[in-house]
This record gives C-alpha cells, sequence and structure tokens, in this order.
C-alpha cells in the first residue's frame, strides 16, 4: 500500500480496512493466475468516507486508487464503476445570477437531454470568480461536477445490482475473519466491463461539455479551462475513485461556498491526485457485520447511502479553519503547484440555490 494520506483518525480506521482489501484482491488474483500476485491501494490525501454504502461493504473507499495484476481480466465490482468528472469554462461576459438559473433548471426539465445528476448527490453547477490570482484569467466562470448517470444502471451500467446484466457471472471469495468480502467478474464480462468503463472517460466529458454549451450558448462561453475526469478506470486493471489520473491542470474542489484550486501537477512527483478534501467521521469507526456496516455513530445496509453533513462532514467545513494552509499540506504530498483560485457566488445543487455574493451593478 502506499499511503499518502494526511494521517487525520479517520483515515487511520480506513486504512485498516483498506489492507484487508489489498489482501482480498492479491489473493483472489494469485489464485486465478496460478502464481503470486500483488494488488496495490494509493490512498491519497482527501482519503474519506464515500457516499456509497455498496461501495464500502465491499471495502472500497472514495480518495484510492486500486490496482492489481491478473493473469485472466478480473473486475471487482464493488468499487461501484462509473465516470466522474469536472468541467471548468471561461465566461465571455458577466451573467446575471437568475439567468444562469434560469438556464440550468431549463435544461434540468428537458428530460429528452440527460439522466439529470447535475444537482443530486455531491453535484453541482458553480458561478465563480477569479480575481487574477496566480496565473487564471479574472473574470467569471461556470463549473460543473456531475457523473456519467447514463451508465449507472440500466442495459450497459456498471453498477452492481439485482438486475445488472453481469449478474449471472458475479463471484464472491470471503473473509469470514474479519466479516469481509470481494465481489468479482472474469474473462469476457470483464472485458466487456472495462470496454464500456473506458468509453465513459470520453462519454462523461463530452457530457459535462455539451451540457457547459447549453447553458452557457455563445452569448457567454469562451472557451473550456478544462475538462478532466477523478473517477473511472484509467487502464484494465486500475479503478480511481475521487482521484485525477491524467497528468494535466487539475480543480481541487472544497467544501460550500469555499474557494476553487487550480492545481498544476508535478510532472516529476506525478502518481495520482486528490480530487478534494474528503469526508471524515466524528466518530472515527468502521465495523463490518455480516450483512451490515457501522459507519461513525450509523449501521447501513446495502444500497444506502450517507448523508454529507450528518453521517460525514466534509474537512473543510469550518468557516473558521484555514483553507489555504491546509491546501498547502496537500501539496506538500502530492506534488504540484496553484494555478488558480475561483471564488464561488453561487451553486445549485441538491441544497438548492445559493447565493453567496451579490450581484455588481455596472457603473
Amino acid at each position: 500500500m502506499i499511503d499518502l494520506t494526511i494521517h487525520d483518525d479517520t483515515q487511520k480506521e480506513i486504512i485498516k480496512h483498506l489492507k484487508i482489501t489489498e489482501k482480498l484482491l492479491s489473493s483472489v488474483t494469485s489464485r486465478l493466475s496460478h502464481q503470486q500476485k500483488r494488488a496495490k491501494i494509493t490512498a491519497l490525501p482527501d482519503l474519506g468516507i464515500s457516499r456509497n454504502v455498496t461501495r464500502m461493504m465491499g471495502g472500497f473507499f472514495t480518495g484510492a486508487c486500486y490496482s492489481w495484476d491478473c493473469e485472466i481480466p478480473f473486475i471487482p465490482i464493488d468499487a461501484t464503476v462509473n465516470a466522474c468528472g469536472t468541467a471548468i469554462y471561461k465566461l465571455r461576459k458577466e451573467i446575471d445570477t437568475k439567468e444562469l438559473v434560469k438556464r440550468v433548471l431549463k435544461e434540468q426539465n428537458d428530460k429528452s437531454k440527460f439522466n439529470w445528476n447535475y444537482t443530486t448527490g455531491n453535484h453541482f453547477v458553480i458561478l465563480a470568480q477569479s480575481k487574477g490570482e496566480y496565473e487564471l484569467e479574472s473574470g467569471n466562470y461556470f463549473i460543473v461536477h456531475a457523473s456519467a448517470n447514463e451508465y449507472k444502471y440500466g442495459k450497459y451500467g456498471l453498477y452492481p445490482g439485482d438486475n445488472v446484466w453481469y449478474q449471472k457471472d458475479i463471484k464472491k471469495e470471503v473473509d469470514k475473519n474479519n466479516n469481509r468480502y470481494l465481489r468479482y467478474i472474469t474473462g469476457d464480462s470483464a472485458i466487456k466491463f472495462y470496454q464500456i468503463a473506458r468509453e465513459l472517460l470520453t462519454f462523461n466529458q463530452e457530457r459535462n461539455r455539451y451540457f457547459c454549451e447549453r447553458v452557457l450558448g455563445n452569448e457567454f462561453s469562451e472557451k473550456e479551462v478544462l475538462n478532466i475526469n477523478h473517477y473511472g478506470m484509467p487502464n484494465n486493471h486500475t479503478i480511481c475513485i475521487g482521484a485525477h489520473f491524467e497528468l494535466k491542470e487539475y480543480p481541487l474542489l472544497t467544501s460550500f461556498q469555499k474557494p476553487i484550486y487550480l492545481i498544476s501537477p508535478n510532472q516529476d512527483t506525478f502518481s495520482y491526485s486528490p480530487h478534494g478534501l474528503g469526508l471524515f467521521l466524528e466518530k472515527p469507526e468502521i465495523q463490518y457485520s455480516e450483512n451490515k456496516i457501522r459507519i461513525g455513530k450509523k449501521e447501513f445496509s446495502y444500497g444506502e447511502s450517507i448523508e454529507i453533513g450528518i453521517d460525514a462532514i466534509n474537512r473543510q467545513s469550518s468557516k473558521n479553519s484555514d483553507l489555504d494552509a491546509y491546501v498547502a499540506k496537500i501539496l506538500t504530498i502530492c506534488k504540484g503547484n496553484i494555478t488558480g483560485k475561483l471564488y464561488q457566488m453561487a451553486s445549485i445543487s441538491k441544497d438548492g440555490v445559493k447565493i453567496f455574493q451579490k450581484e455588481r451593478k455596472s457603473v
């Protein structure tokens, strides 16, 4: 295991369980390969609690990359693979917040365009402002964070479920001593799974690009600043969950109302980069039982979701926290340079429409 965490109590607790996941991956791939194989988990500074309970019950957490070596095609399904990422556009001119909200809601109500998820879970649409700090031009910016929801379930969906297309091919390795299991597919099913996962990386970028251009139109859209995934399969033996895996500028997502940073990774030390700050537990305890998992103060079952802000909390949610110092700490671990800082003006998310900065009146 490669431990690049900040070693808070939640991460120390998660690491204990990731070591068992790594052992299960190594054991299964060794048996399938008829020779010793070793899996490797890379835990990043934002390693934390996942919203997806199914994922954690299978031994996978957010803010980590999971790699394995196997002589035959192999996929651990409870990593709940999809593609998710962030796109940022610079605006040609300022847009009235009410007008932006109107345009976003218009797209939400058009059922022919999206299996809507731009305002669900931890996804969002943000209007932000750069003050010209670092290398980023001053002006207004449009930021979206979403996943390829069309491929979560359904005919070609990758999430495990009762009616998923690979259901009959699922195999299960059980560790009774730790109340743990690893579910996986091999052979042709694993090949097909990866083919879909690989295509989703491009699909999700195009999906976010299409959404941004629909909302902004030629009137407001000046240029695409970045469009990058932080969730998916960069190759057929790696799954990244909340981790950037491309060697290019990436956004470091923070928390409600706080600035978002643009980071250029150091090419000499780059492996994977965090996608945010992660979720921690006030009571850092994770316990597995036969059919349930206890996360902090609450017990969960297969298929349930963590509620952000209640069951698990963003690491920099406090108004008094020094975010700049925290980001600097992250960048001493995953080497990189800040290239921009975007201040949130308004957000549209599961919590509704929130305005953080009053409209500026033209003089």
